[in-house]
């Protein structure tokens, strides 16, 4: 029997803060909390000054999850881009690389030392094989002995882990972006299709092989990797400074559907499951559809579609989150995040039919749109309607889900993939891993205070549909596919 009395997040980044405290030689562990170099230059202050919502602080570390009860958690993997590296339109007050280095701190929580040697790095998979062996090495009991964790290779592991103690936590492991596959000679692009192709093939058997190897993996991430398109996923100060142009919203390549097929099978090991979010639509289309014709051959052997942390975009269909271009006046004028980074009611019950899962992130500009925050954030001073106005966006999201879905089996597809510790704004007062009892608590009594969407419940109690929220679904999710 499982305890009741803990939360699963399909998607956060425990060891990257950690792991990149010093490279080649990380100074932290993946328990311990520090905040973020805040720089001493001018650039430094200004992006600081102009980030507020963005934490300065570990959100992920171990002792945070155990505090927040979150025993199940999916750690995701990843290397940073080299887009992240190379910034355009910088303020004239940014005239060395000091500078920039300290604002790449302030954003990422990375020491200098780690950022220059990301730069100087070529090697994506050497990167990962580092990064997965520090969250390997580090299992077992916290340094004050009171809690541990155990990387878990299926739903028995887990089971079995939760079983255990009420103290210990069940890691799953996801990688973040399929860049990872890169090593050094394949980014010089010196390499042929089919020499590639084996490289690709060498390196997901790598993946495969792994003492615990990896659930999921996202086929795109921010930037184009030659693989998939992918969607716009930056806005404000951002999209000025970081560059997504090349190969936004295009489909997928050849040697794309070639590590779609290496992740899919089982001739070479353990299925790996493509998670979609940050894909392009005309990529997720493409995919999907290749996904549709081998759940119909293979009946028996069906592949779930996972989004581990997105939120809702309005739009009825794929090709209606396309219709106009993801800028600022589409945000502006939507209730809910209209980019097509976002998921459609196409899309839902893609997943939902699927038997997959979609993962709520904790990011407030991906839940809401311009007119959430002209209407319901901006200018409030008190804390109790800001709290309120989150909860309310935060349920509009799922109770589209649940709409588009059309009956009560929508409330099975949702999750909690908060993407903490990936450099989201975070939903206020919800900031860190260790606020999930109070979340579990408000959104409780949020829903039997107002009685929201009460259409759409189907007859359950509100403790009922929060519970599948932050642990049932997921854990049937796993029951089915983490096998």
């Amino acid at each position: 029997m499982f305890t009741e009395n803990y939360f699963a997040d399909i998607h956060l980044h425990p060891t990257l803060k950690s792991f990149n405290s010093g490279r080649p030689y990380p100074r932290k562990n993946i328990w311990e909390s520090y905040p973020h170099d805040i720089g001493k230059t001018n650039p430094a202050k200004f992006v600081i000054s102009n980030t507020e919502g963005l934490a300065k602080y570990s959100q992920t570390n171990f002792y945070e999850l155990s505090k927040g009860k979150v025993r199940v958690a999916t750690a995701s993997l990843y290397p940073m881009e080299k887009g992240f590296m190379n910034m355009r339109n910088l303020p004239n007050l940014i005239v060395n690389k000091k500078a920039q280095e300290e604002v790449l701190q302030i954003i990422s929580g990375y020491t200098a030392d780690s950022i220059r040697y990301m730069k100087d790095s070529q090697n994506y998979f050497g990167d990962l094989l580092e990064e997965y062996r520090f969250l390997m090495d580090g299992q077992g009991e916290s340094p004050d002995g009171q809690y541990a964790y155990k990387v878990v290779n299926n739903f028995a592991e887990l089971k079995s882990v939760l079983a255990k103690d009420e103290t210990t936590i069940a890691v799953i492991v996801a990688i973040e972006g399929s860049h990872v596959l890169f090593d050094e000679e394949m980014l010089t692009a010196k390499l042929t299709t089919s020499q590639m192709k084996k490289k690709i093939e060498e390196h997901i058997g790598i993946l495969k092989s792994w003492e615990v190897p990896p659930l999921t993996v996202n086929l795109s991430h921010h930037f184009y990797n030659h693989l998939c398109g992918h969607s716009r996923s930056f806005a404000g100060g951002s999209r000025s400074l970081l560059n997504q142009n090349k190969g936004i919203d295009t489909g997928l390549t050849g040697l794309g559907i070639k590590v779609l097929k290496e992740y899919a099978s089982v001739n070479n090991g353990k299925r790996i499951i493509v998670d979609t979010k940050h894909m392009s639509v005309k990529g997720r289309i493409e995919y999907y559809n290749w996904i549709k014709s081998y759940n119909y051959i293979s009946p028996n052997d069906k592949i779930p579609v996972i989004s581990s942390h997105t939120g809702v975009n309005g739009f009825k269909t794929l090709s209606g989150s396309v219709r106009a271009a993801d800028s600022p006046a589409k945000y502006d004028s939507k209730h809910f995040n209209s980019w097509s980074l976002n998921i459609s009611d196409e899309e839902i019950n893609i997943i939902h039919n699927s038997t997959g899962l979609i993962g709520i992130m904790l990011d407030k500009h991906k839940l809401g749109g311009g007119e959430f925050f002209k209407n319901h954030i901006i200018g409030i001073k008190e804390i109790d309607k800001i709290k309120e106005a989150y909860l309310r966006i935060f349920f509009d999201n799922v109770l589209q889900i649940v709409k588009a879905v059309g009956n009560e089996t929508g409330w099975n597809s949702i999750a909690i993939g908060s993407d903490f510790d990936g450099a989201i704004e975070h939903i206020d007062p919800y900031d860190k891993c260790s606020t999930y009892p109070q979340l579990y608590q408000d959104m409780i009594a949020f829903l039997e205070r107002t009685r929201y969407g009460k259409s759409l419940w189907y007859h359950q109690k509100p403790e009922e549909m929060v519970d599948k929220i932050m642990r049932k679904n997921v854990m049937d999710f796993y029951e089915r596919h983490f096998v």
